[in-house]
């Protein structure tokens, strides 16, 4: 058998097969042999039917069946004789039509990995720099946890800003048109009057309003609110207010405090909050870090990502928008996946250069590492570690554990992060 491959695309091989006539014709005859030795025909004993009834009952099945098993293993030994790594199934593209005496040819494409080269990630200049957290940012985080545990009271008095105010929606009508499944309805939550991202309409409509009371509230909706049936229009709540509710914050004393660990003052919390909250401003430094750096990377060495690949990374893509959107995708599927196109091309080129740098640089997950990582988890969900890491082996979430850390660890090997 003769092969010939070609790259039209880098991503992209195409393998020209040409099988020599009389290797054809004896795979066949081998296979009539078969079908003849298994034959079970009116008047025959099995193994007995002539061959030339075998060849005009089976014949065309016999040249089907070989040229399956030919196309099977020729495509297996070529890749292997090519060294061509596949990343989708072959496409058949070309059969010529046989005739007595012509050898058997026929073409299969195939998609690859195109190879890689990144240079210049060891001369990446990308630092975290995070920001510096205040004081006064550590104070508004506390008031923010301690208004957590506040109690609401009723009062009976009229609501003023600091108060929360529930309400039942008496009806709803947006741009005229009104709302039957808001019709008597309860929110369920109470308004805070003076909350940061609040409505203003609606506090300025409940300032002042006492339980018992009805009012009309008319609303301008932003252009990017959440509910797209509103979203830039007019709406009118009629509303009943259901009671207006005082906020009385917990006593700061020894009792508050021992709920969250060991601190015996305020101080020693706020000191506790400024270390996470300084974590977490590393972490997102870190983060904005890593996604420059390959971000670079990704312009300075560019390459191709195999169309299946994109294609298979955009449906992934638009199962997990369908999931957050509750199922419920109003966008044709083929604007879906031109509107997520470059971000899957730019992931799955993210994913090659990281595997590239981790490879060349020869840096891996420990497996002190992977337990760690297996510890936390177990600790944070009432686990026994011993159990959990089983199951992890099982499930093949330690292999996902293992990958996840070996990019963190590359990731932060390109910024300048690595552990010592």
């Amino acid at each position: 058998m003769k092969t010939t491959v070609s790259t039209p695309e880098t991503w992209k091989r195409v393998i020209e097969f040409e099988v020599p006539a009389a290797d054809f014709s004896a795979a066949v005859d081998a296979k009539l042999a078969e079908y003849r030795r298994d034959a079970r025909l009116p008047g025959f004993r099995q193994g007995k039917v002539p061959l030339s009834v075998i060849k005009q009952r089976f014949g065309e099945a016999a040249k089907a069946a070989v040229i399956e098993e030919i196309v099977k293993d020729s495509y297996k030994a070529a890749c292997e004789e090519h060294k061509i790594e596949p990343v989708t199934g072959a496409t058949m593209t070309d059969m010529k039509e046989l005739a007595d005496g012509e050898p058997l040819r026929f073409t299969l494409e195939t998609e690859v990995d195109p190879p890689v080269e990144v240079a210049g990630y060891d001369k990446l200049k990308v630092k975290a720099k995070p920001a510096k957290v205040k004081d006064s940012d550590v104070d508004d985080n506390f008031t923010h946890f301690v208004e957590r545990f506040a109690e609401y009271k009723d009062v009976d008095r009229a609501a003023k800003k600091g108060d929360s105010v529930r309400i039942e929606y008496r009806s709803v009508t947006i741009d005229g048109q009104e709302r039957p499944d808001l019709k008597n309805h309860n929110p369920g939550y109470p308004i805070e009057l003076g909350a940061e991202g609040g409505i203003k309409e609606f506090d300025k409509g409940l300032t002042g309003v006492s339980a018992g009371d009805e009012t009309d509230i008319t609303v301008k909706f932003p252009k990017d609110y959440a509910d797209p049936g509103a979203a830039g229009k007019d709406g009118v709540f009629a509303v009943k207010v259901l009671a207006v509710q005082e906020k009385h914050l917990p006593e700061l004393n020894g009792e508050f405090l021992s709920k969250f660990g060991d601190f015996s003052t305020v101080d020693a919390l706020k000191a506790e909050m400024r270390k996470g909250m300084e974590e977490e401003a590393l972490g997102a430094a870190k983060r904005e870090a890593h996604n420059e750096a390959v971000d670079i990377l990704i312009k300075d060495n560019p390459f191709d990502v195999p169309p299946s690949k994109v294609e298979a990374f955009i449906n992934m893509m638009i199962e997990d928008y369908a999931q957050q959107q509750n199922g419920q995708i109003s966008e044709p599927r083929e604007e879906l996946a031109e509107r997520f196109h470059d971000a899957a091309v730019m992931a799955l080129k993210r994913i090659r250069i990281i595997e590239y740098i981790s490879d060349r640089e020869k840096i891996k997950a420990t497996q002190e590492e992977v337990d760690g990582e297996i510890e936390l988890m177990a600790q944070r969900y009432g686990h026994d570690f011993d159990q959990l890491k089983q199951m992890f082996r099982k499930n093949g979430t330690t292999n996902r554990i293992r990958l996840e850390i070996r990019e963190r660890k590359t990731l932060d090997f390109l910024i300048g992060e690595a552990a010592a």
